[in-house]
């Protein structure tokens, strides 16, 4: 039942170009049994290019993307998961293909899962680069398009990165009493408080004492220099994270617009503002490029939508989902909010462009173009957040301000 539970995500992440977490909330599991589940799914997904690497030349290329994917599942116990047994990986592998339907390859399955067994670690050819990709399940066009804009060294330092565990960071919620919390389910790396496996165990995060934020995503509100009473506008805010460090910062007293395109995270986002018991904030859900204010704001953040190349290290199967081609769609969508946003700015307020990519098209060179042609906005500063440095994601950070 568990790895029919598995199959049935991946599947959903693989062919319907979902994400694994959504379809994991979906489930309705003993826990013992998700724990599995989100393992296994999560396993497969960190080493995909490699595991079909270890089978790829033992397999007609016109094999059923089903049965490969079985296939690959298998060869996830069996190269990245302990204490199952070979033998019960192929059986299961076997009993998999046949409930869903693909008796007749059921042998394939077998005999390919035995074979690779057998062979052990396909050792790995080609450059640099082409052996990063496979070794750490990195798109390759990803590693060559870090390797032109940083070094080689920095793509394949990042490649490793994001194969590794990370810590979870954590933000207290200033807005709840949060002196009566146990300390003991709370460390502190760098400076900065992560969690313990013993968090996940309280109710600290359902009754908003807290919320699961990485510490580069916090640096980018902790910049705005906010003060109580001032207004704010939070485009594309959902999931809400960030809104509600926002109104922490802000004391809850002022004003919080956000904006949010998609229903159901503009309600996620509601339901965030009420645990967390932020009392100034107003969730309309609406296009950025369609919003518009009679009043000006002190303080703009644009949370952009990006390509996610600096979250690799937790959303595994987001460097599946993304392709080369998407990259200039998103420019032109971050180039025009910041367009339309900007008008919305006072005179001497700021206006905050971040995203979680490394990618510079998206980065520097967007707030370059925007300065050349708005030149009532100068730039206080911006920086990109090295992930290995920091052991947090990739951000970019610009601190704009409206001169007149």
């Amino acid at each position: 039942m568990r790895r029919t539970e598995t199959y049935k995500v991946l599947s959903e992440v693989y062919f319907k170009d979902r994400h694994a977490h959504l379809v994991l909330k979906e489930l309705d599991l003993k826990p013992e049994d998700q724990a599995f589940v989100s393992a296994l799914v999560y396993t497969t997904l960190q080493h995909s290019l490699y595991l079909d690497y270890q089978f790829e030349d033992l397999i007609d290329k016109k094999l059923p993307k089903e049965i490969q994917l079985i296939i690959k599942m298998g060869l996830a116990q069996f190269f990245k998961m302990d204490k199952i047994p070979d033998y019960a990986i192929v059986n299961e592998s076997v009993d998999l293909a046949k409930k869903i339907k693909k008796f007749r390859y059921a042998g394939v399955v077998n005999a390919v899962l035995k074979n690779v067994m057998k062979r052990g670690e396909r050792p790995i050819e080609g450059d640099t680069l082409q052996v990063a990709s496979i070794q750490y399940s990195m798109p390759l066009w990803i590693l060559k398009l870090l390797s032109k804009q940083y070094s080689e060294a920095f793509a394949l330092d990042y490649a490793i990165y994001c194969q590794q565990i990370k810590p979870a960071y954590v933000r207290l919620n200033t807005l709840k009493p949060t002196d009566t919390l146990d300390p003991s389910v709370f460390d502190t790396l760098g400076g900065h408080t992560i969690a313990k496996a013993e968090l996940f165990k309280t109710n600290y995060l359902d009754e908003g004492y807290l919320l699961i934020q990485d510490v580069n995503s916090q640096e980018v509100v902790k910049q705005m220099a906010l003060e109580p009473g001032m207004r704010v506008l939070d485009c594309c805010c959902g999931p809400g994270t960030k809104t509600t460090q926002i109104a922490a910062l802000m004391e809850n007293n002022g004003v919080i617009d956000g904006v949010e395109l998609y229903e159901s995270r503009a309600t996620s986002t509601r339901q965030l503002m009420e645990r967390t018991n932020v009392q100034i904030a107003t969730i309309h859900t609406q296009d950025v490029l369609e919003y518009q204010s009679k009043e000006q704001y002190d303080r703009i953040l644009i949370d952009a939508p990006c390509s996610g190349l600096g979250v690799l290290s937790h959303k595994h199967d987001l460097r599946y989902h993304i392709y080369p081609q998407d990259l200039d769609t998103l420019v032109t969508l971050q180039k025009d909010m910041l367009s339309h946003i900007a008008p919305m700015v006072k005179e001497s307020g700021i206006l905050m462009y971040s995203t979680c990519t490394l990618n510079r098209k998206e980065n520097e060179k967007q707030i370059k173009e925007f300065l050349e042609n708005h030149d009532n906005f100068t730039l206080l500063h911006d920086e990109t957040m090295n992930p290995m440095e920091t052991m947090g994601d990739g951000f970019y950070i610009a601190k704009l301000q409206r001169k007149y």
